[in-house]
């Protein structure tokens, strides 16, 4: 069986003596191929909460998304995380183990073979922009006193830290959920380029539908350190983290991430009354 290989080159291939890189000097090195064209940064230009919409220039061209509400089956999940459950090991193993925060993050890889680029981010509920600064530096000196101290004897307090934050609905932003940028790679790149992301959750329950799925489309804003919300967002990545982990030579997280709802899709199974035949 004969083998075939498969090359692809991302630009436009010019004639042999023409090159279109911006560069003069590099004409005698160029292989004909220029790169893409720089794509001009993406913004939010203005959330309107009442209208349900986001304003976005996404690569020089003003576009409006629909702005929605976390569904309520996730919502509701998140925020009673922990209850009935009374023993601090459980707590800390269903943090740890259950699927819920920790969705798959999907991103238009336009520079790559494959047009999906996927990468699992551990993500919070985050609060309002007031009860942000309002909170914040409580939050920082709570995170403080932790310092210095073996993990699991501060255990009790962070999980007191947590239950607290998601105590006052009022306070909690609906529209949106936080995320960190760890390392700057491809998931990064991606929404450097184009915002529009998708997030797949998965979890199981007592109750029934068991299986609970939804895919959630989102725009993500990327949020720079030292802002309240990159505060915020580094002290919930950092809460239950018992281990360092390796930044990969960056001293902080690259930024923070703010997932917006724009739609929302559920994909649970459901059971269907009667006897399965196999």
């Amino acid at each position: 069986m004969s083998k075939i290989s498969l090359n692809i080159v991302f630009g436009k291939r010019n004639q042999p003596d023409e090159c279109k890189c911006g560069d003069e000097t590099q004409l005698k090195n160029c292989d004909g191929v220029c790169p893409l064209p720089e794509i001009k940064p993406t913004r939010i230009k203005f959330i309107d909460r009442e209208l349900r919409k986001l304003d976005v220039n996404l690569n020089g061209l003003d576009v409006s998304f629909p702005l929605n509400v976390i569904p309520d089956a996730i919502y509701e999940a998140i925020v009673n995380t922990l209850e009935g459950t009374r023993d601090t090991d459980e707590k800390i193993r269903k943090l740890y183990e259950d699927t819920l925060m920790k969705p798959t993050v999907s991103t238009q890889n336009a520079t790559g073979i494959f047009p999906v680029n996927s990468a699992k981010k551990l993500v919070r509920l985050t609060l309002t922009d007031k009860a942000l600064e309002d909170a914040i530096l409580e939050l920082e000196g709570a995170e403080l006193s932790f310092q210095g101290r073996p993990f699991n004897e501060t255990i009790e307090e962070r999980i007191e830290l947590y239950q607290k934050l998601m105590l006052d609905d009022s306070k909690i932003d609906r529209f949106r959920f936080g995320a960190v940028e760890m390392y700057g790679d491809v998931t990064y790149q991606n929404i450097q380029r184009d915002p529009r992301v998708s997030l797949n959750f998965f979890w199981t329950q007592a109750a029934a539908p068991e299986s609970q799925s939804y895919q959630l489309n989102c725009i993500a804003e990327i949020v720079p350190p030292g802002d309240p919300f990159f505060r915020y967002m580094r002290i919930m990545r950092r809460l239950f983290s018992s281990r360092l982990l390796d930044l990969r030579g960056t001293e902080d997280y690259i930024c923070a991430y703010k997932f917006w709802v724009c739609e929302s899709k559920e994909k649970s199974l459901t059971e269907k009354a009667g006897y399965s035949k196999f």
